[in-house]
């Protein structure tokens, strides 16, 4: 299963893609990058091992139409993703391991994009 998610930033707003098994799942084109960032990142810092189920809603969206993005832990090594925006539903589970590298790899390309484009890093904005 292929998971990748593609970012074009040129600035602190920009596209993402997220496709599986080569197929676009989530798309939008002018997404809070740097919110989602932070977030992913908080995520990642405070739940390092992946036990607690990801949402992210962004603060110019309606919450009670539901999360811009969710992984939801279905057991030990499965995740099922989720979006309000989700172009297809994605039946079968991702496992962890292939979850937090694509979240990681994510994470990676947006801070050097910040840094080179902006001379900021998350720990300008994360609240742990």
């Amino acid at each position: 299963m292929v998971f990748y998610w593609c970012v074009s930033a040129p600035n602190v707003e920009g596209e993402l893609n997220i496709s599986i098994d080569h197929s676009c799942f989530f798309r939008d084109p002018a997404l809070a990058l740097l919110e989602l960032g932070v977030h992913l990142k908080e995520w990642r810092v405070k739940d390092s091992n992946a036990i607690a189920n990801f949402y992210y809603f962004t603060m110019e969206h309606d919450e009670r139409e539901g999360p811009i993005l969710a992984f939801i832990k279905e057991s030990e090594n499965k995740w099922h993703l989720f979006s309000i925006w989700q172009e297809f539903k994605h039946e079968e589970t991702i496992t962890t391991d292939i979850l937090l590298k694509a979240v990681d790899r994510y994470l990676t390309e947006l801070e050097e994009t910040l840094i080179k484009r902006f001379d900021i890093q998350y720990s300008d904005f994360i609240k742990l």
